[in-house]
Order: structure tokens, then C-alpha cells, then sequence
């Protein structure tokens, strides 16, 4: 029954998972930006860019549960793995970058102040709350390894190509592991990138099977 639209705790989390990344996502994009990434713009970021995707899925899944449409249900859990898969890739690579290289995260660490607030509603309150949405509350998802594997490549050339609109020739990327001295090293990035994506994919699909098969195994002892 916890799986089934309208459910009041999965409407908590999603509600107030929304609250928390509207003011995480507000906040980090008032920030003044440096000035080598400054005319690019804040949408040059994947956090942002994955946030405000996860708020699409936290927003679905807050009107398919107030309303109780099972349409609107369907929505948001077909749109939930690529959230997952963009929210993981965010909180891999940066909170190991940010605790022990930050060198290879900003190019000047000594001017990075990100309020801890804000760091946590943007990077990390995402993937934990997906996650707890997807084991506690979702289906299964039924996007196929082989169509996971075609999002992910195209999501990932995607933001390269992205990153190319906006950023000058010679100019500096987002992140300063981006920044390296040839097209084909910035490739093997985006490809590394790209496949903790669909390793996260994956992994979590793995996961609910083994988490859902123990949870009814438990139920079915208790009766």
C-alpha cells in the first residue's frame, strides 16, 4: 500500500524535498559567480541544472499525491531514475572533491564560501531524498538497462554540449577538474562521468530488488 499514489508520507517528502530545493536553488543562484565564470552564467553548473530537474520530479510527485492521479504517478516515476542517476553523479563527485581536493573542484579554494545550508539543500538533500522516495514509496522503475545506458550518453553529450554554448573558446569550465589541456583528456572526463551515471543506475535498480524482496519476506514472517 506504501507504493500507491496518494500516500501521505510520500507526499511529506516530496513536499517538503521541493521547499528545500526551491531554497537551496534560489539561494545558489543569487551567488555572485567569480568573474572567469561569470558570463557563463549559473546554468553552467550540473547542480543547478540537476536540481531544477529533480524539482520537476519532486513537483509531479506532489500533485499526482494531493490529487491522487495516477497518471500524474506514472510521471513522476518514469522521470525518477534520470534524476536519481544526475543527483548521484552531483554527490559523488563533489563532497570527495570538496572534503579532500577542492583544488580540482574551484580554482581558487581560498574564496569558495558556500554556506553549509545551501550546500546541503543542493548537494546533497537531492539524492537522499530520491532515494528514500524510490526504496520507500515508488515501483519499480521500468526504464530498461539499454534505454538507461542511450539516456545517460545522450544527458552526458548533452552538457558538453551544453558547456560549449556558453563557454568562450580558451575560457574556464564550471568545475576545475573540466579544465585540462586537451579536447580528448576533457572527453575521457565526461565519459568517466557519464559512466557513474549508469553504474548509479544500476546499482540503486539492484538495491530496490534486494530491499523490496526483505521487506516482504518480513511481512510475510509477521503474518
Amino acid at each position: 500500500m506504501t507504493r500507491t499514489v496518494g500516500n501521505r508520507w510520500a507526499l511529506a517528502v516530496c513536499a517538503s524535498s521541493f521547499a528545500i530545493g526551491v531554497y537551496g536553488l534560489t539561494r545558489n543562484l543569487s551567488a555572485q559567480l567569480p568573474p572567469h565564470l561569470k558570463d557563463a552564467g549559473h546554468w553552467q553548473f550540473l547542480t543547478n541544472l540537476s536540481l531544477a530537474y529533480s524539482l520537476i520530479v519532486f513537483g509531479v510527485g506532489m500533485a499526482a499525491h494531493i490529487s491522487k492521479s495516477a497518471a500524474l504517478f506514472n510521471l513522476k516515476n518514469l522521470l525518477h531514475p534520470i534524476g536519481m542517476a544526475l543527483e548521484f553523479v552531483v554527490a559523488v563527485v563533489y563532497w570527495p572533491l570538496r572534503i579532500f581536493f577542492i583544488n580540482l573542484l574551484v580554482e581558487d579554494p581560498s574564496k569558495f564560501k558556500l554556506p553549509l545550508s545551501t550546500d546541503l539543500c543542493i548537494h546533497l538533500m537531492p539524492v537522499v531524498s530520491l532515494f528514500i522516495d524510490y526504496l520507500a514509496f515508488s515501483p519499480p522503475w521500468t526504464l530498461s538497462t539499454p534505454t538507461a545506458l542511450t539516456v545517460m550518453a545522450v544527458l552526458t553529450a548533452g552538457y558538453w554540449w551544453w558547456l560549449k554554448q556558453l563557454i568562450a573558446p580558451g575560457g574556464t569550465y564550471p568545475y576545475n577538474f573540466l579544465n585540462v589541456d586537451t579536447e580528448q583528456e576533457r572527453v575521457v572526463v565526461f565519459v568517466a562521468v557519464g559512466s557513474v551515471a549508469f553504474v548509479s543506475f544500476l546499482a540503486t535498480k539492484a538495491l530496490y530488488g534486494v530491499f523490496v524482496r526483505d521487506t516482504k519476506l518480513q511481512m510475510k514472517k509477521r503474518i
